[in-house]
């Protein structure tokens, strides 16, 4: 699929400077990598990953090669609208104070056995739906723009913020880098390390950001999600980057239910801090229930009977 994700970079409308792929995978698929991907520009570079590791791994390489003053990462079964970058960088030029552009997101499925094969349309008819049909719009959990600009911690840890949504700049992100020990959650701890830090966030309402949905998902087992992701959750904590007391609680809500659900001990601590504030246990309820009635609605808007 890397070849269908890099033309969707090659088709915006403001070309790209550089192009990084870093292919992870086995000696055999890097060497298609080579021969289909590198010839379809000179902007594009071809590394490998020695050894090969995760994403965390793969986009730290990236990052260390890229050369660019703004950056967006894109894993090679997404996709991102011909106009994402125009509309970026008409963001950053309109506010020096911006430090990353996160646009809105679909996700689209792909049926197994599908050829990755794209013939992307027009900037202003683009969509998944001419591509591979159906928008499982079910997947969908946007970000309220006033919880991403005014509390970006809480923004990527309460809603799905796809990787590929987010434009960011270079220099913001400093020596940030992906941690690479995780195998799930590696881009949230990223981008509420910087958020932490004091990174700027802003919300453009177009949808330019396609995330796929096939056979082969890395968080398409949820036994295997729940289990990876709790370290995600421990390193956040550990690291001290969920200062706001709603913040941590939430952390600690989430592990110990992730810790129950897949048998794992040393849940104690955890109940310990939920049972604390029952206030804020209920905030959280409030919200979960709030957040399936806004999604249940969008399945409905999207498939009518």
């Amino acid at each position: 699929m890397v070849e269908e994700a890099v033309r969707s970079v090659l088709a915006q409308t403001v070309p790209v400077e550089q192009i990084v792929v870093v292919d992870n995978g086995p000696e055999d698929s890097h060497l298609v990598v080579r021969s289909t991907v590198a010839p379809l520009s000179p902007v594009i570079e071809v590394l490998r990953g020695d050894p090969p590791g995760g994403p965390a791994a793969a986009r730290n390489i990236g990052l260390a090669q890229a050369s660019g003053k703004y950056v967006l990462f894109l894993d090679d079964d997404d996709l991102i609208h011909p106009c994402l970058v125009e509309e970026g960088l008409r963001e950053f030029g309109d506010s020096s104070e911006l430090d990353a552009v996160v646009f809105m997101y679909e996700c689209f499925h792909t049926p197994t056995g599908h050829d990755w094969c794209t013939t992307l349309s027009p900037p202003g008819l683009f969509s998944p739906r001419s591509v591979h049909g159906r928008v499982l719009e079910d997947g969908v959990n946007p970000v309220p723009s006033a919880v991403l600009e005014r509390s970006p911690v809480s923004a990527f840890l309460r809603f799905l913020i796809p990787i590929n949504s987010c434009l960011v700049r270079r220099s913001a992100i400093g020596t940030a880098r992906f941690p690479s020990s995780l195998r799930q959650g590696e881009d949230t701890c990223f981008w509420i390390t910087l958020a932490a830090a004091g990174c700027r966030f802003h919300l453009n309402e177009h949808t330019y950001a396609y995330v796929r949905r096939h056979a082969g998902n890395i968080t398409r087992s949820r036994a295997r999600d729940r289990r990876e992701i709790q370290a995600c959750y421990e390193r956040l904590l550990a690291d001290d980057l969920l200062r706001a007391p709603e913040d941590a609680y939430l952390a600690h809500l989430k592990l110990l239910w992730f810790k129950l659900a897949t048998g794992r001990w040393g849940w104690g601590e955890n109940l310990a801090h939920v049972l604390r504030s029952p206030r804020l246990f209920l905030r959280e309820l409030v919200f979960w229930m709030r957040n399936l009635g806004a999604r249940t609605l969008a399945v409905l808007k999207a498939h009518p009977r």
